[in-house]
């Protein structure tokens, strides 16, 4: 009796989490049942957008060890949530020579000419510096685990989503980019300068510039879940037999 009642517990607890994962609902990053992020702040905002205090910027300091590489370090803008956020892994940044430490800066400016021909800037362009009293730092790190990263927050969360341009030599050119959230991008930021999420004119079929189908991970999490009720089930019956 006491293994039949266990197998309908372990069963009804399964259906629940099918039931639940079954629900179309996630919370995007940075948000909170309690707190979600604030209206989007704009350099120079759109017409017929709320009025709203000006962006911060995300600013940081990171010491220089002996061989003049950087520490890691995260710096993120003060907004509910962070409309920027970079991350600066151990070894990545380079100082001059005599430098103790760098200091990284993620300032927020309007969107201004070049543009990109891609498509449109949605939000802030952010220009990154890496800068000491003896010169400016340089990136050295190549591969993923050693080149910053950096997360921008889009004004809305309407899909297809916007990707990351970086401004290089007076052309904005495209970076690989993962939704990590709602209304959140991540990509590989290997170089300084201006940054900016740009809302493609023809946008590729993938919406949200890449990152993982919650859908399809839900349906296929229910599928297994699913398959694990009617398995306890038979279990629980064939010991009662």
């Amino acid at each position: 009796m006491r293994r039949g009642m266990r197998g309908r517990i372990a069963a009804a607890v399964a259906l629940l989490a099918v039931v639940w994962l079954a629900v179309p609902a996630s919370v995007p990053i940075y948000d909170g049942i309690n707190n979600p992020d604030e209206p989007y702040r704009y350099v120079q905002p759109p017409i017929g957008a709320k009025a709203t205090p000006l962006p911060t910027s995300a600013e940081t300091t990171i010491a220089v060890g002996k061989d003049s590489l950087s520490g890691s370090r995260y710096c993120n803008s003060a907004e509910n949530g962070p409309q920027v956020d970079y991350y600066v892994p151990a070894g990545s940044l380079k100082a001059p020579p005599g430098a103790t430490a760098i200091a990284v800066k993620a300032v927020p400016t309007a969107p201004g000419p070049p543009l990109p021909a891609d498509g449109t800037i949605t939000g802030n362009v952010y220009r990154i510096t890496a800068s000491t009293p003896q010169g400016a730092a340089v990136i050295v790190g190549h591969s993923i685990s050693d080149t910053p990263t950096l997360d921008m927050r889009a004004p809305s969360a309407k899909q297809p989503g916007p990707v990351f341009e970086h401004l290089s030599g007076g052309v904005w050119k495209q970076s690989a980019t993962l939704r990590i959230g709602q209304d959140v991008y991540q990509t590989s930021a290997a170089a300084l300068g201006g940054w900016a999420l740009v809302q493609l004119t023809h946008p590729p079929s993938t919406s949200g510039g890449g990152g993982v189908n919650v859908g399809l991970l839900a349906a296929g999490l229910a599928v297994l879940a699913l398959v694990g009720v009617i398995v306890m089930i038979r279990v629980s019956r064939a010991r009662r037999s």
